[in-house]
């Protein structure tokens, strides 16, 4: 019993803080929807790259030190038309994988896991960086010819938190 009192007085707390989350939608690269703690932040540049000059629309809420996790973040970057042929799934595969990696080496960090995610076609991943105290869990899909990364960024020991989870579960697309 004494076990079930601890859930009963511990769930609660996580269901109310992800209540007073705020549903957030974009519709720049791609139209989707996402729960936040708070409204996010867009930018966009311009970047160059071996297809082109393409447009990366960024949307970000930096936490407090007190939060679980110090950064959401979710970019999006429209590759030209048929880049990402939709019968093509090794190279969609292949794409994917050498993201992570190259997430993984631009923070100076590894890549602790990176799993296929079936029902989404994309990849669920987790990086370590900062001689392992720093974290990012993320999901990076490809929709059309739509890359999306969507990141949360906290320290080790707050990285298995439910709102980590809930932030990333919570994103959808809702039109391509």
């Amino acid at each position: 019993i004494y076990h079930l009192l601890l859930i009963l007085f511990f769930f609660p707390l996580s269901v109310q803080a992800q209540k007073d989350w705020i549903p957030f939608s974009a519709d720049e690269g791609i139209s989707f929807k996402v729960d936040a703690p708070a409204a996010l932040e867009r930018s966009s540049q311009t970047i160059k790259t071996a297809v082109g000059e393409l447009v990366a629309h960024s949307y970000a809420h930096q936490g407090t030190e007190e939060d679980q996790n110090y950064l959401y973040l979710i970019n999006c970057i429209r590759y030209p038309e048929d880049t990402f042929p939709r019968d093509s799934t090794a190279l969609i595969t292949d794409f994917l994988d050498n993201a992570v990696q190259t997430a993984a080496e631009r923070v100076g960090g590894s890549v602790v896991y990176s799993s296929n995610l079936e029902k989404d076609n994309g990849k669920l991943f987790r990086i370590k960086y900062n001689d392992g105290t720093a974290v990012i869990k993320g999901k990076s899909y490809i929709r059309g010819d739509v890359f999306i990364v969507v990141q949360v960024f906290t320290v080790q020991n707050k990285s298995l938190n439910d709102e980590m989870n809930y932030f990333l579960d919570s994103f959808r697309v809702v039109s391509e």
